[in-house]
C-alpha cells in the first residue's frame, strides 16, 4: 500500500467514526432523550459524551492529518478557491467548525451555557437536538458532494 493510499483509508475510516457518531446522536440519542425527558436525561447525555468526546475528537484529528497529507500528496492546495472544488473548502471549512466546537467551545463550556442555562428544558433541547440536525445535514451534503466531485461530477 502506498502512503496517499494509506492516508485515504485513515480520511475514510475517521470520516465515517466521527459523522457516523454524529448520525447516531441526532438520530437516535438525542431523539429518545427528548421523549423519555426527565431530570436524568441531561446526565445520560453527558455520560455518553464524556465516552464519545474523546473519540471524536481523535477521529476529528486524523481527518485532519490526513487530509493536509492528502493535500500534499495529490498538489491540491492550487485547487482550493476554484469554484468547481468547492466541496473540498466546504470539507476543510466544516472541519475547521467541528474542531472548534470539539477543542474549545465544548470543553470550555460555552454551547452548555448557550444552550441549556436559564433555558426552558424542553425549548433547550430542542434547540440543541436542531444544532445537530443542521451539522448533520452539511456532512450529509459535504460528503456527497465530495463523492461525487472526486469522481468527476
Amino acid at each position: 500500500m502506498t502512503w496517499p493510499g494509506l492516508a485515504i483509508a485513515v480520511h475514510l475510516l475517521a470520516v465515517l467514526w466521527w459523522i457516523g457518531g454524529l448520525a447516531f446522536v441526532t438520530l437516535v440519542l438525542l431523539p429518545a432523550l427528548r421523549a423519555e425527558f426527565n431530570d436524568q436525561s441531561h446526565a445520560l447525555l453527558s455520560a455518553i459524551e464524556r465516552r464519545f468526546a474523546p473519540q471524536a475528537r481523535l477521529a476529528v484529528v486524523l481527518v485532519g492529518a490526513s487530509g493536509i497529507y492528502l493535500l500534499w500528496a495529490f498538489d491540491l492546495w492550487r485547487v482550493l478557491g476554484q469554484l468547481s472544488f468547492w466541496w473540498l473548502d466546504a470539507m476543510i471549512g466544516y472541519w475547521l467548525v467541528f474542531a472548534m466546537i470539539l477543542f474549545v467551545i465544548e470543553p470550555l463550556g460555552v454551547l452548555q451555557r448557550l444552550i441549556f442555562v436559564g433555558q426552558d428544558p424542553a425549548i433547550a433541547w430542542r434547540r440543541f437536538h436542531a444544532l445537530h440536525a443542521v451539522l448533520l445535514g452539511l456532512a450529509v451534503i459535504i460528503i456527497a458532494a465530495a463523492t461525487a466531485g472526486s469522481h468527476g461530477f
